[in-house]
């Protein structure tokens, strides 16, 4: 019981800014794309192409040669995710566990992101990032049907980009950064010990580990109004070594059962790589229209492996998730000088198989509905504001373990509520 814990703690580890913790909205698996202000504003579309707020920094690097000046940006979203679980826990005995459905399973939290470009020459520029392009928090009600299965599952991992610029020709600009990042994990659940006549005990998990990586960008301009991008970024490995301890276990029963012992591990995990293409065009002084196309490789997330350290068998677990797709389309209207609004709408695949879904990721496709907002109030001053609607498709959980069986249905929804500021100089 405590390796099958652990193990889940790891399955969700991604990312979630260190001064902050992202709640159960997300991209589909647990890949983050609410970066920006503007991103919110228009589904994420043109992200890699655009290149007209300095968030670019992280979604494209290249397209830090197109802004000529120095300046920085900083985000805040605020995420109210809803998640709603109907259904019943079983024991491995066949009896129903007692409880209810867990209340909302979302958490409402604050996600903050900064991005920071620094013109060098008209040929070169530095960025720099810090945000949180993975992660998960789900919070369950105590005492709900599924607690042995989980309670809380919190995260956190910023994500440090430095990145460099070069405009290699006058329509090609190249780019690339260097990911650190830091994972952080934390997760509980409920622990069965009816059968020794005793109430529940509470299972709490860590982990952490640093991680590198890097990050490519292209960028072609056709013309001064029309251009694509293209980037990649690479996956990042985590070991994390992590502890299980454990509460309300009288220390007669620890001892007599291994398995609610405290003990150490470490997981070997893999954020995957991801590969964008955005497309940007200028109709006409008012009009813009942007598109994104993004590939998840969650295909290598095969299994999971947790090593222990007091000598009991590792712990695998079959994943054998999918590879995703996001599509989104966005457009910009410019009717004043000064004022931008913005609209978008998206598709985000998940990669989670029926047979693969579990509680700690009650996953499922999204569908997006954005609107957006800028105000230039002085020259090099800028301020975003953007609002996305996420829509979840129902889904059906039949997840099986030692802890027996949880059955039922997941309803969802989420809004995006984000602001930002820009400053260029």
């Amino acid at each position: 019981m405590a390796g099958r814990a652990i193990r889940l703690t790891f399955v969700i580890s991604g990312a979630l800014l260190a001064t902050a913790h992202a709640g159960g909205v997300r991209a589909a698996g647990f890949q983050l794309r609410e970066l920006s202000a503007p991103g919110v504003g228009t589904a994420m579309s043109g992200a890699t192409s655009a290149a007209t707020d300095y968030s670019t920094a992280f979604t494209n690097p290249a397209g830090m040669t197109r802004f000529g000046r120095s300046g920085v940006q900083a985000d805040l979203s605020y995420v109210l995710p809803s998640i709603s679980f109907s259904g019943t826990g079983v024991s491995p005995l066949g009896t129903f566990y007692g409880g209810g459905d867990g209340g909302d399973a979302g958490e409402d939290k604050l996600v903050p992101a900064f991005y920071g470009v620094w013109a060098i020459n008209p040929r070169l520029a530095l960025g720099l990032s810090l945000n949180a392009p993975f992660g998960l928090a789900t919070q369950y009600d105590d005492g709900w049907t599924g607690r042995y299965f989980a309670l809380e599952s919190e995260i956190q991992n910023p994500v440090l980009t430095p990145s460099l610029a070069w405009k290699a020709t006058d329509k090609l600009s190249l780019g690339a950064g260097i990911q650190i990042g830091y994972a952080d994990a934390t997760l509980s659940r409920a622990v069965n010990l009816s059968a020794l006549g005793l109430p529940d005990a509470t299972s709490e998990l860590k982990g952490d580990d640093y991680g590198v990586g890097y990050t490519l960008g292209m960028l072609y301009e056709f013309t001064p109004t029309s251009r694509i991008g293209l980037s990649y970024r690479s996956s990042v490995d985590y070991t994390l070594d992590g502890s299980a301890t454990f509460s309300g276990v009288p220390d007669g029963v620890a001892a007599l059962v291994p398995a609610l012992s405290d003990s150490d591990a470490t997981a070997k995990v893999t954020t995957p790589d991801v590969v964008s293409l955005g497309a940007y065009h200028e109709f006409s002084e008012k009009w813009t229209i942007m598109s994104e196309v993004s590939w998840t490789n969650w295909s290598t997330f095969k299994e999971l492996r947790v090593k222990f350290d007091d000598g009991r068998a590792d712990d695998v677990t079959e994943e054998n998730w999918d590879d995703s797709w996001f599509f989104s389309l966005g457009a910009e209207y410019h009717p004043f000088e000064q004022h931008t609004f913005r609209f978008g709408v998206a598709y985000d695949e998940s990669p989670v198989p029926d047979d693969s879904r579990t509680a700690r990721i009650p996953d499922s496709d999204r569908y997006w509905l954005s609107l957006g907002y800028a105000y230039d109030f002085a020259p090099g001053r800028r301020v975003n504001i953007g609002y996305t609607h996420i829509f979840f498709d129902d889904i059906e959980l039949a997840e099986a373990t030692s802890s027996g069986s949880l059955t039922g249905d997941y309803t969802g929804s989420a809004d995006v509520v984000s602001a930002g500021i820009q400053f260029s100089f």
